[in-house]
């Protein structure tokens, strides 16, 4: 089934096919929401609460105004973690950084994959040290695979924007890696 016919019948109350969105989307709405540097127990409420908004509020979803739904559901996911995120800062607290990936441990070497974690670590320091607009959009264009298009529904910008945005944040970041040795 396509997003189109599910949306219409989550619009009618059909919970089984709001289920079907659930699980079509689950992994790119926690994937994108664990680009914001959260504890993985806030990562999953706010996942939740995604879906639960967009569950409230999917009668007022319009695909003719040009967003698609997983364009539509990342967006309330973006503006949930902001949120979080502004609070978080406004009590003074800190995440502790990104998850580890444990996936593919049996093929390397201890050392191997110590140097890959200091590697994937540094990277994503140097990300996180981006200004927040290029930030974003090196997040959503690299990590997330979004489209320029996109990318420019979601923050509510010209696609020539983002495109200057991801640009500009690679230029920034190589800046970053250049000056502490990592490339």
């Amino acid at each position: 089934m396509d997003d189109r016919l599910l949306v219409e019948q989550s619009a009618q109350n059909n919970t089984d096919a709001f289920r079907l969105l659930i699980l079509r989307y689950q992994r790119m709405v926690f994937s994108y929401l664990g680009n914001f540097q959260l504890p993985v127990q806030v990562l999953e409420d706010l996942a939740q609460e995604t879906f639960l908004r967009a569950y409230r509020n999917i009668p007022d979803f319009d695909s003719e105004k040009g967003a698609s739904f997983s364009t539509w559901l990342i967006t309330i996911a973006r503006n949930l973690a902001i949120n979080e995120k502004a609070k978080m800062s406004r009590r003074k607290e800190h995440s502790g950084g990104f998850m580890d990936e444990t996936h593919g441990r049996n093929e390397k070497s201890p050392q191997e994959i110590l140097e890959q974690r200091r590697l994937k670590s540094r990277i994503h320091d140097a990300i996180s040290r981006l200004p927040e607009k290029f930030h974003k959009a090196v997040i959503l264009s690299y990590f997330d695979e979004l489209s320029l298009e996109e990318i420019a529904q979601i923050e509510d910008c010209p696609v020539g924007t983002v495109k200057s945005r991801v640009f500009r944040g690679k230029q920034i970041l190589r800046q970053i890696l250049e000056k502490e040795n990592v490339l």
